[in-house]
């Protein structure tokens, strides 16, 4: 707010009529807020189960390390990921990706040169490459909800604590001196009316 008010009506005015905004977009940021504290809870829990998901399928790859270090075979030539097929959405006015599906480039395998175990890690890599990219994504939507709602408080308490106390203190200043103002004019008129009517007594 400007250190400097027109202590006039017009500013009155346009005081109320800003307060009457800032009170219709309280309880719009109070209801954004309690939604996004509620879908952060929903991501938050589903992070932690992709999170141990993940750390699962890591602990049964341990199980693979020794036969994949075998130099004739190079696991990360055989399959990639090709696309992360996603799409927005849209929570609370916060655009976020939703996973869809992911595709991997995999190299045919001739079963009569190949190891046998192959197959399998290809499978558990693939799995791997699935679970992490789906934790990524959810992680990066928690991050994106979390700054909303870092936001949408900031918003709520810059209302609720400054610009609705400070515009009702303005106002009550306001309506205070134009009250003063109004009664000296009144006082100043009698005043005037009384002179005036002592002189015409006295000619």
């Amino acid at each position: 707010m400007a250190d400097k008010i027109l202590m006039n009506k017009n500013t009155l005015a346009t005081l109320k009529i800003e307060l009457g905004e800032y009170k219709d977009a309280l309880p719009v940021f109070e209801m954004k807020e309690q939604q996004l504290k509620s879908i952060i809870n929903q991501i938050e829990e589903s992070v932690e189960a992709l999170q141990k998901d993940v750390e699962e399928t890591n602990s049964q790859a341990k199980a693979w390390m020794a036969v994949m270090t075998d130099e004739s075979v190079e696991i990360a030539d055989w399959i990639r990921v090709k696309d992360v097929i996603t799409e927005e959405k849209e929570i609370v006015g916060v655009t976020i990706d939703s996973y869809i599906d992911i595709t991997f480039d995999q190299k045919e395998m001739d079963y009569l040169d190949t190891p046998l175990w192959v197959d399998e890690a290809i499978e558990l890599i693939r799995d791997q490459k699935t679970k992490q990219t789906i934790l990524d994504i959810e992680e990066k939507s928690l991050e994106l909800l979390r700054e909303e709602l870092a936001e949408a408080r900031r918003m709520k308490n810059a209302l609720k604590e400054v610009f609705i106390p400070e515009t009702i203190h303005t106002i009550r200043k306001i309506e205070i001196y134009l009250g003063d103002v109004e009664r000296l004019a009144i006082g100043c008129a009698k005043l005037v009316k009384k002179k005036k009517q002592q002189k015409q007594a006295m000619a």
